[in-house]
């Protein structure tokens, strides 16, 4: 007959509920990182210029805006010789070429990464203050969020010889790319509120959600674990899987087909971040495999709680101690962050009720438990050890000639005959053993065999057994 599960029906549908607030609470994280920290976005920016694909489209606006702003053609003409005026209009088609390549080679320079990094970071700032609903900013801004691109255009105009041309010539909002105006201010602000408190939220209920569906689970826990580390895993795959079909539909949609690649790339580096946390939600869930197995009812299992129920059931001060440093450890690791601060916490008092439940578990299964078990494991592994090499080949490839071993002549107590010498006869040359008294010689022999068996070369069963032989000769 099964044994009864108390909450089975519960349990069940909490485990289903932690797989799909793994879906939010990981897609609603890379939203929030993506969305409040500043610094997050500086490096996706910086990955993005760096990127070929993304360097290309990026050369091209600065070049088309450089050519918008100033007249290379005209000034051509004011620095080419007079008898070359009229190749001025080709000089420019030409230089338009030579720009392209300029301006794609200025872009991997530290110096116009560092001006595009900063241009981004400065508009991604004025984009969280005004989420924040901060006046002066909105005040200053007009409620609006702009990316400055003019200092890279400029760079780039340096790099081709026209740098005091376009400083003269490119007006101060050339260069400026739109990302939030006043109008869409409100619904940006709403969207990115209700996506910061979800993103605390849906992790911290998907903690708690955890611990509740291991603790209905009595009885059954290892089956549990099991289960909500799949859960966990399948959400965040589906999460994976989400990433990877929601380029190829949306990339086409919203890119003409020249800017695809660079499109294409711009969605791969900005979702690095949403895999890295669905890997990370993985790899964590595999961390639960251990304490499954740990409650689980094998046989190595339950050694292990026995050997674990001495440290936490006769030292609990002390275990309960180097688990506090550890936890104390793992919370400030997160302090710099709020969100990650207050997650870590919530893991740290969730372990921590269980590491006291479980120790309440195992004093109660393990009253008497101590070192004693450890020691006989020793013990045994040793007398494992002794019969192994009692039974090692007693005569080496190479050495066929030789006698029997030395722990064969401590048994037989014999020795074996010398060999005659060169050109004399056996009689002559071979020396008889010296008569030994038998009683005297079976004692011997039984202080041998006492030797070895307090030695572990002789198991009892095997002591017994020649002990029980040389008795029976000496009768």
């Amino acid at each position: 007959m099964a044994t009864e599960r108390p909450h089975k029906g519960w349990v069940r549908t909490l485990t289903v509920l932690v797989g799909f607030l793994t879906v939010l609470a990981v897609l609603s994280a890379w939203v929030d990182r993506q969305i409040f920290d500043t610094q997050e976005w500086g490096d996706t920016s910086l990955k993005m210029l760096q990127n070929p694909e993304i360097q290309k489209q990026v050369a091209t606006y600065a070049v088309d805006e450089l050519y918008a702003n100033v007249n290379v053609e005209a000034e051509l003409e004011n620095i080419l010789p007079t008898d070359l005026e009229p190749l001025s209009g080709v000089a420019a088609g030409a230089l338009r070429s030579v720009a392209d390549q300029g301006a794609q080679e200025a872009l991997k320079n530290r110096r116009v990464q560092d001006l595009w990094r900063q241009a981004n970071e400065s508009a991604h700032r004025t984009l969280v203050a005004i989420i924040e609903d901060n006046s002066a900013v909105v005040s200053s801004t007009g409620g609006k969020v702009e990316l400055q691109l003019r200092p890279v255009i400029i760079e780039v105009a340096d790099r081709v010889g026209l740098g005091d041309q376009a400083r003269k010539n490119v007006p101060e909002n050339v260069g400026q790319i739109e990302i939030v105006d006043s109008q869409q201010l409100s619904e940006v602000q709403t969207v990115a509120k209700l996506i910061r408190g979800t993103a605390l939220f849906s992790a911290l209920i998907l903690l708690l959600l955890l611990g509740l569906a291991v603790y209905l689970s009595k009885g059954y826990r290892w089956l549990t674990l099991l289960w909500l580390t799949v859960a966990l895993i399948v959400g965040s795959v589906i999460v994976l899987l989400l990433r990877s079909v929601a380029g190829g539909v949306f990339v086409p949609e919203l890119a003409t087909v020249d800017v695809q690649p660079a499109a294409y790339a711009v969605y791969d580096i900005a979702t690095e971040l949403l895999s890295s946390i669905a890997w990370t939600v993985i790899w964590s869930a595999l961390v639960l495999l251990p304490l499954a197995w740990l409650l689980s009812p094998t046989g190595p299992a339950e050694k292990t709680r026995a050997f674990l129920a001495v440290p936490f059931g006769r030292y609990p001060g002390l275990t309960f101690g180097l688990l506090g440093l550890a936890a104390f450890a793992f919370v400030l690791m997160g302090a710099a962050d709020q969100r990650e601060f207050l997650i870590r916490l919530m893991i740290v008092i969730l372990a921590g009720l269980a590491a006291f439940f479980f120790q309440r578990s195992l004093v109660a299964a393990y009253p008497d438990a101590s070192f004693d078990s450890l020691n006989d494991f020793g013990e045994r592994t040793r007398s494992k050890a002794g019969d192994l090499w009692a039974k090692r080949p007693k005569t080496l490839p190479g050495r066929m000639g030789r006698a029997e071993s030395v722990a064969d002549q401590d048994v037989s107590g014999a020795a074996p005959p010398a060999a005659p010498a060169a050109g004399g006869s056996s009689a002559e040359t071979s020396v008889m053993p010296v008569a030994q008294d038998p009683n005297t010689a079976r004692l011997d022999q039984l202080e041998r065999l006492a030797d070895m068996h307090g030695r572990g070369v002789l198991t009892d069963e095997e002591f017994a057994s020649e002990k029980q032989r040389l008795m029976g000769d000496g009768g």
